[in-house]
Order: C-alpha cells, then structure tokens, then sequence
C-alpha cells in the first residue's frame, strides 16, 4: 500500500511540477516576461527601441520563437491530460 501511495505522489508531484515549468516556459517564449540586462519586464512595460528610438519591429526569429511556445504548450496539456 505504501509503494502504491508512493508512486501517485510521484506522479502527481512530477505533474504539478510540469505544469509550472511548462506555464512559464510558455510566458518567456511568447513574450509576457522579458529578461534584459538581469531585469525582469512584464510585456505591457517593455519598449524595445533602436539606438535613433525608434519602436523595433518583430523579427523572424520572434516569430519562430511564438510557434515553438504554441507546440510546446500544446504538447505539455496533451501529456498532462493523457497521464493524469
């Protein structure tokens, strides 16, 4: 009885935690949080500017990195609802 205990605990554990790394591994990719400089900005707050100040338009890259966070949220709900 105590192993069977043992292993949902695991499991659950292991899914909870899953759940918070995947939430804001999704955030960062998407874009809501922002690390410059060692300075955590929320979307709303940051401005990436040029050096003339000029608004920096999204980049191919920023693109790609927006539909990596969209599979990678999609394939964290598909596991969690498929081993919970």
């Amino acid at each position: 009885m105590e192993q069977l205990v043992t292993e949902y605990v695991w499991l659950w554990g292991a899914l909870l935690l899953m759940v918070i790394l995947y939430t804001i591994m999704f955030a960062v990719m998407r874009g809501w949080f922002i690390v410059e400089n060692g300075v955590w900005y929320w979307y709303k707050n940051y401005q990436p500017t040029s050096e003339a100040r000029q608004p920096v338009e999204e980049t191919q890259e920023e693109q790609e990195s927006k539909a990596i966070a969209n599979l990678l949220l999609f394939s964290g709900t598909l596991w969690c609802t498929l081993f919970a």
